[in-house]
């Protein structure tokens, strides 16, 4: 499966998810912001550093969370199909020993 179908247009359902993108942005410029006052207000203590050093941390490890929730159909192609366990449940329910053995009485009801 391509995300570009015939006409070079990308699938729609495979765009990312907008309030996880849009509280990616949030968090990485909220927490970009934060972390570079906290590396501004240092005054060699290194208290500040460490401040800011744990802010970057923290936001690189939530932003990349997040990035991924946005994107994980399109970067996740196991994720495409909507429910790719469907007809493997259909194609076992026909050969199925119980569905054979309904098959077998309804034909031999109708003799």
């Amino acid at each position: 499966m391509s995300i570009f179908p015939k006409g070079k247009v990308p699938q729609f359902k495979l765009r990312p998810d907008p309030i996880a993108l849009f509280l990616f942005i949030i968090v990485f410029i909220s927490g970009l912001l934060i972390s570079l006052s906290f590396f501004k207000a240092e005054d060699g203590t290194g208290i500040y550093f460490q401040k800011g050093l744990i802010s970057s941390i923290f936001t690189g490890v939530l932003s990349l969370c997040l990035l991924f929730a946005a994107t994980s159909k399109l970067l996740f192609s196991h994720l495409w199909s909507k429910n790719s366990s469907h007809d493997r449940h259909r194609i076992h329910s026909k050969i199925h020993p119980s569905e054979k053995d309904k098959a077998f009485r309804k034909k031999i009801r109708q003799k």
